[in-house]
């Protein structure tokens, strides 16, 4: 019975699964012969990362034993070349290869095939212990899973994966040696020098810093008062209520101090005015003798350089008979008590060099003798003060006022007083060289007409007083009116504040640097 031929072709002809494609010959099995086509590798599932589990300390030992175990190689029938081990898991089994199992490194790259099986989980937020890692990004992390390490150890992984760690297709090699461990089981230091911040700490600003004072951390020792009320409840409390010095006598002490201070050198203070009867002379004992009460420890001199029978040692010291004449003549003066021979002395210790008073052997004092009589002077003495002529214009007065340190100009409480000082001041303000001695003088106003006035002292400071160092006055004084000689026992408290106060303005200069290059 013949068949349909499109019935035949379309049913009987077609080729059951199981069985060889029809004409296949031995040569076509496979693993004999050519080799069989390789199908199209199917795409596998992305594996999940295994759960964070503690590893045992041999764990590099253990890897790389299971990593160079051989493989189990399939029959002949069923060998496959090294190509063929994309098969998929389903193929593998139905030739006989058995569970499958990758062992051949994929055509893709091999760190990031690497990076898909060997995938870290996340690390604990808790740092670990003893990490301190100067400098790295990972501070505060921990690692986990394989690339956890003992506490007392530490692998840089920076340079790419541990040989225990690589793929099976690249050559094992030996385990990374181990890190001694660091002393408190803290991990080895980088190399890398850490770098020091200090713009938090107290050193950022060290440079701006105030400076450790005494005073601010020893409690200072309290002075017990020695005037007034203060002192009155000192002594009748036997000395239990001390309330220390009050406004006016810590003022007072603070002038005294700066009285006391060292002169590297010599210091030369001049007292001048254009006119006479203003209080020259009286300044010139009272100044002299507030340093002379505090300076004990060195000899203070007053020199009279009026040409015209001078007054100071008469004021000084009445028994002088020495002068400057007999202070000169004398060749041999090499010592200071040679020169306490020619000078006199009052009862505070303030010395005096008298001016002629012979006036049958008159003494014309030039401006050598005034030099020759300053040069053997500041063999002995450390500071002195010169009384001066009212003739402004004597070629004396040329030599003192180059030789001064500092001036001391004198007037009077009332207009005319005042005028006097203005001219002197406007006399020396003239000469370029007399300029910059200006501002280390000092205008002082005599009360000697008891007629002191706020307004007018305020005048004179808003004027006249602009062009000196400071302004002051004397007060009034019944003694210096009345009496041949200065007593200072016999002066009013103010005006031996006066005085002192007046020797410690002058004082502020007795450190600079021009007595010292002397």
């Amino acid at each position: 019975m013949s068949m349909d031929p499109e019935f035949t072709a379309r049913y009987l002809n077609e080729q059951d699964p199981d069985e060889s494609p029809p004409g296949r010959s031995l040569d076509q099995e496979v693993g004999i012969g050519a080799d069989p086509q390789v199908p199209e590798a199917p795409s596998l599932p992305e594996p999940e990362a295994p759960p964070y589990q503690a590893l045992p300390d041999n764990w590099a030992e253990t890897t790389q034993v299971v990593a160079a175990a051989p493989i189990a190689v399939p029959p002949p029938a069923a060998r496959v070349d090294e190509q063929n081990r994309s098969l998929s898991a389903p193929a593998r089994a139905a030739e006989g290869v058995g569970e499958y199992r990758e062992t051949g490194a994929r055509t893709r790259d091999p760190g990031a095939d690497y990076t898909e099986r060997r995938r870290l989980p996340q690390a604990p937020a808790t740092p670990p212990r003893g990490f301190a890692g100067p400098g790295s990004a990972d501070v505060g992390q921990a690692l986990s899973g394989p690339m956890a390490r003992a506490a007392d150890e530490f692998v840089d992984y920076s340079q790419g994966p541990a040989a225990a760690h690589r793929p099976p297709s690249q050559p094992f090699s030996a385990a990374p040696p181990r890190v001694p461990a660091a002393p408190n089981n803290q991990l080895a230091r980088s190399e890398a020098a850490p770098v020091w911040d200090a713009s938090g700490s107290s050193f950022a600003h060290a440079s701006n810093a105030p400076a450790l004072r005494a005073e601010d951390v020893v409690a200072a020792r309290k002075l017990p008062p020695e005037m007034g009320w203060r002192k009155a409840v000192h002594l009748g409390s036997a000395k239990t209520i001390n309330l220390g010095a009050g406004p006016t006598e810590q003022r007072l002490r603070d002038q005294i101090d700066l009285i006391k201070t060292n002169i590297p050198g010599n210091y030369l203070i001049g007292v001048v005015s254009i006119r006479g009867g203003v209080g020259k002379t009286r300044t010139t004992a009272g100044v002299g003798t507030a340093y002379a009460i505090h300076r004990k420890n060195e000899p203070v001199l007053a020199i009279d350089a009026n040409p015209t029978y001078g007054a100071l040692g008469r004021l000084i010291d009445p028994t002088a008979t020495a002068s400057i004449r007999e202070f000169l003549a004398d060749n041999n003066l090499h010592s200071y008590p040679m020169a306490r021979h020619y000078t006199g002395k009052n009862k505070p210790g303030l010395e005096v060099l008298a001016a002629n008073q012979n006036v049958t052997n008159p003494f014309d004092l030039s401006p050598e003798a005034f030099q020759a009589v300053l040069g053997r002077v500041r063999r002995f003495y450390q500071l002195a003060l010169v009384d001066c002529g009212p003739e402004i214009e004597h070629p004396v007065m040329q030599a003192v006022l180059s030789s001064v340190d500092s001036l001391l100009i004198v007037g009077t409480m009332n207009f005319d007083g005042a005028a006097a000082a203005e001219t002197t001041i406007k006399w020396l303000a003239a000469r370029s060289e007399y300029q910059a001695l200006l501002r280390r003088s000092a205008l002082v106003l005599n009360d000697v007409y008891d007629c002191a006035d706020k307004d007018f002292m305020a005048k004179v400071r808003e004027t006249i007083g602009q062009r000196v160092g400071g302004v002051t006055s004397i007060p009034w004084d019944k003694h210096l009116r009345d009496s041949p000689q200065l007593d200072w026992d016999a002066l009013r408290r103010e005006t031996q504040y006066a005085y002192l106060g007046v020797a410690a303005w002058l004082a502020q200069g007795f450190r600079s640097g021009r007595t010292a290059l002397r």
